[in-house]
């Protein structure tokens, strides 16, 4: 009986060389995205630290991203502006939407009292100085998805649809998409949130409140998907 002989020739090898070479560049993408995942996690919590009246704020906004994110996708809405975005790391980049606070005085960002309009204008900094700390780092790590994410994030949540909004005072659809959705998000949240100069509202309230703002502070068309979805909003906030 004839003997079976294995011939490994030069594809053959550069076949195992390839797997091999795929192996390492996944591990070492998974190190550096567990790497970026924790300095994430350690650089929001910071923020939220200091921020004594925000507790749980960056852990609601990430679920209500998710939530908003997948009706989107899950009905088409706006699926152009969306394009191949990475879910994952646009969620976890909007826990950076605040890393901007990190440069507002104790004495404003934990006030016990209403801002004077002096201290409001310093609050209102915060954006324009998260999207220069995130310009920074993508000047030093390079130009990553999950950073850009995280500056429109941050340069664009108090931007509003009538064009009253700041840094930038952009109209409509001139201010980012994620800018649109975290505005949403960011308000729901405050409102339904105790603050030191305010109450709770309920759930109930604060659809109300963002429905009735529609087409002047918030996108129409992510405000009726909003109250569409309401009920997974009132679950994560309760």
């Amino acid at each position: 009986m004839p003997k079976t002989i294995f011939v490994v020739d030069d594809n053959d090898t550069s076949l195992s060389m390839a797997m091999d070479a795929l192996k390492e560049q996944y591990k070492v993408t998974a190190q550096l995205q567990t790497l970026q995942n924790g300095i994430v996690f350690v650089l929001s919590d910071m923020i939220e630290n200091r921020d004594k009246g925000t507790g749980g704020h960056i852990d609601r906004i990430s679920s209500y991203i998710r939530i908003l994110v997948e009706a989107m996708l899950a009905r088409g809405i706006l699926e152009t502006e969306l394009g191949d975005m990475d879910k994952e790391l646009l969620i976890s980049a909007a826990r950076l939407h605040d890393v901007g606070k990190i440069l507002i005085p104790d004495a404003i960002l934990n006030k016990s009292g209403k801002l004077t309009d002096e201290e409001f204008e310093v609050m209102k900094t915060h954006s324009a100085e998260g999207m220069r700390i995130i310009d920074k780092i993508i000047f030093h790590t390079g130009d990553l998805e999950f950073l850009r994410n995280a500056k429109l994030f941050a340069g664009f949540h108090h931007e509003r649809w009538d064009g009253k909004g700041y840094p930038h005072g952009l109209h409509k659809h001139d201010i980012p998409l994620l800018g649109r959705i975290m505005a949403i998000v960011d308000v729901y949240d405050a409102l339904v949130s105790v603050r030191p100069y305010k109450k709770a509202f309920t759930s109930d309230e604060a659809v109300w409140i963002i429905t009735d703002c529609a087409d002047t502070q918030f996108d129409p068309l992510l405000a009726d998907l909003f109250y569409n979805i309401r009920d997974q909003f009132k679950e994560v906030a309760m």
